[in-house]
């Protein structure tokens, strides 16, 4: 498979920055060989169970260069960016059910995406941001009857690999005319080797179905997060200052998603035909 749209992702934390870019004269299109084997199996009561594997190589990966970011400056982004290789493998495990009363699907991927640049990480090879270690799905729907079904769906994922820094030094630097300020200087040990939290949730619905009338009315009640889960949307430093004059610089998750309900009301008419 060969891409002519790149994807150019930030490895340090803060918001995630995600951009497409076209392919130019300097940077050549991605391509990748996929390779893949499974083995499918149908039991009874209409269940089917498979297990498959794949290896992906990527050649013509991008990423940024050490230290420099998409609206640093005004040069080229092609001066800002780095080619390598990368690779992805794993697993996967699936049990589906498609008829009775209960009904649903257990998915469950074990995987790992690692990139190779000559120029980063000291040539060694790294986690890619959206490697996923673990990668979990339940989608399970129960009928009561013909008027109530109870649908739960639950994810988790893995978290992000991201660059953080581990000490940080004071600097002091001058400027024109002999002008002092004070900064400080971030040591890396290595890229993408921190995790952010892992994400997970849980949804619930419930429709209650009656026919009327007019057709046939549905009142769909659901819950997403449930248990009200605070998964970061992005993580940053930040300094906590107290009374003494001291302070702290603590590692903060911003998350956007709380528990939120829902209700919605379908109507499906039901038309009436007159012969003459």
């Amino acid at each position: 498979m060969n891409q002519n749209i790149l994807l150019l992702t930030n490895s340090s934390i803060g918001l995630p920055t995600d951009l497409w870019l076209p392919v130019t004269e300097r940077i050549k299109p991605q391509q990748s060989w996929q390779y893949a084997a499974g083995v499918f199996k149908s039991l009874k009561n209409d269940i089917e169970v498979s297990v498959e594997g794949f290896y992906k190589d990527m050649k013509n990966l991008i990423e940024y260069k050490e230290g420099v970011d998409f609206f640093g400056n005004y040069n080229s982004w092609e001066d800002k960016i780095e080619v390598g290789n990368g690779n992805s493998y794993g697993v996967e495990f699936l049990i589906r059910k498609h008829s009775g009363k209960t009904n649903g699907w257990i998915g469950y991927t074990l995987s790992w995406s690692n990139r190779h640049f000559e120029n980063l990480n000291f040539g060694n090879p790294f986690p890619y941001r959206y490697d996923r270690r673990h990668d979990l799905g339940i989608a399970i729907n129960h009928k009561f009857n013909d008027r109530v079904d109870l649908g739960i769906v639950y994810v988790f994922g893995t978290g992000n690999a991201v660059s953080l820094p581990i000490e940080k030094y004071p600097s002091q630097s001058i400027s024109p005319p002999n002008y002092y300020y004070n900064s400080s200087i971030q040591y890396y040990d290595g890229r993408n080797g921190f995790r952010t939290p892992a994400y997970h949730r849980l949804d619930v619905g419930v429709n209650l179905t009656k026919e009327i009338n007019l057709g046939t009315q549905t009142w769909s009640f659901g819950v997403y997060n449930l248990y009200n889960r605070q998964n970061p949307f992005m993580i940053y430093f930040k300094e906590v200052y107290y009374g003494t004059g001291s302070s702290k610089t603590t590692l903060t998750k911003l998350s956007l998603f709380p528990i939120i309900p829902s209700v919605s009301y379908n109507l499906k008419f039901k038309l009436k035909w007159k012969s003459y």
